[in-house]
């Protein structure tokens, strides 16, 4: 019998299944990046882009936290399984993808309205601009913050209770410290190498066209890996892009 980890050794490996994730989502990581950079640099060189976003801006800023809930619900719920369907899936809908669908559009309801507010009160502590003293405050508590103690660990479980059938029961056991070290831990090191560059575009635009980029980000995602095929076997379970503005497809 295969003895037991150490915790040491058991971070060890985490790192190691989360870096390696990260480099097989590479080509589809620097994908968004690029069009996030693409979009920042068209906000500031180019006045009909900006004109345009800044449409989109109060649009955002009627619509307030509904509108940013239920667009997150849309990109990183419907549209993730809409694109697993059709490129994975031979356009063959099931229960279980009705299932996933129904899920992750609540789950991403929920997250994106707190997302929605983090990044508002991001602005109220440390101004908005796209100055680097303005940025760089809010990279750090959003990835040392909110990141690592909120966002991986509630979506990490709210998905754990989804995949044992919505059981409180089943998901109890799973509450110990593989849970940290086997699911959460990878999922944070393949989060960080996307959403620290991720968020610093994201911190360069105006508050209320923080959330539309990031929620861009998770659509092109969410279309990115179904089409690239099913995530190989050496990724993490319960894989992962949390951090910015919610979980984007993850397989259980």
């Amino acid at each position: 019998m295969r003895p037991k980890q150490s915790f040491a050794q058991a971070v060890k490996e985490a790192f190691r299944k989360g870096y390696q994730a990260g480099r097989q989502s590479l080509p589809a990581m620097l994908a968004i990046e690029a069009v996030m950079a693409l979009v920042v640099g068209s906000y500031y060189l180019c006045p009909p882009v900006a004109a345009a976003l800044s449409r989109l801006a109060d649009w955002q800023h009627a619509g307030g936290v509904l509108a940013a809930a239920c667009a997150s619900a849309f990109a990183g719920g419907i549209l993730s399984e809409i694109s697993a369907v059709y490129f994975l899936d031979g356009g063959r809908w099931t229960r279980a993808h009705l299932d996933n669908a129904a899920f992750k559009a609540a789950l991403f309801f929920v997250t994106g309205a707190i997302v929605y507010e983090f990044y508002y009160y991001q602005s109220v502590w440390f101004g908005n601009g796209a100055a680097w003293s303005i940025i760089v405050p809010k990279i750090i508590v959003d990835q040392c913050g909110y990141t690592p103690f909120f966002s991986v660990p509630f979506q990490t479980v709210v998905i754990r209770w989804h995949h044992v059938g919505y059981s409180f029961r089943r998901l109890g056991p799973e509450l110990n410290r593989d849970l940290v070290t086997g699911k959460m831990l990878p999922v944070l090191v393949t989060n960080w190498m996307f959403w620290v560059p991720g968020v610093t575009f994201i911190y360069s635009m105006p508050q209320n066209l923080q959330m539309p980029l990031a929620i861009l980000a998770n659509a092109i995602w969410s279309i990115l890996l179904s089409a690239a095929s099913r995530p190989s076997a050496a990724l993490p379970p319960d894989h992962l892009l949390v951090p910015g503005p919610a979980a984007a497809p993850q397989s259980e």
